[in-house]
């Protein structure tokens, strides 16, 4: 059985996932090469209403944040890698298996979410069509 549907969107669910590990990272490197609680601590000077510890705290909490971003899109990008090859191989369900475990996986990130959720409902739910042979 031809699945176009699902490989264009899986294909496109890994491509959005590339795109964003490499944003994120990008992201990443750059709030660690500046000193944030610095520019926090010089910029809250004038207003003493957060303490350094939760400024330090928060900070903490949103890097925290975006590395669980980078570890769960590199998990997303295996997983769409997979599941394209199981689809090449004629594995649906296995494939659709995985995508749905993958795209939950991914609940950082919205798009690739998206592109692995439907291509894998699609995998589990589309059946082949039986070829009726007319005897004449």
């Amino acid at each position: 059985m031809k699945r176009t549907w699902e490989y264009v969107l899986s294909i496109t669910g890994v491509v959005i996932a590339a795109i964003f590990l490499i944003v994120t990272i990008i992201t990443a490197i750059y709030l660690n090469s500046i000193d944030l609680k610095e520019m926090m601590d010089y910029s809250l000077m004038t207003d003493s209403e957060f303490s350094s510890s939760e400024v330090d705290m928060s900070i903490k909490f949103f890097m925290g944040l975006l590395w669980a971003g980078i570890i769960s899109l590199v998990i997303a990008l295996a997983g769409g890698l997979i599941a394209i090859f199981l689809l090449k191989g004629g594995k649906a369900k296995g494939a659709g298996i995985l995508l749905i475990i993958t795209g939950i996986l991914t609940i950082f990130h919205v798009w690739p979410l998206i592109f692995f959720i439907v291509p894998g409902i699609m995998c589990l739910v589309r059946k082949p069509r039986e070829t009726v042979e007319v005897i004449v």
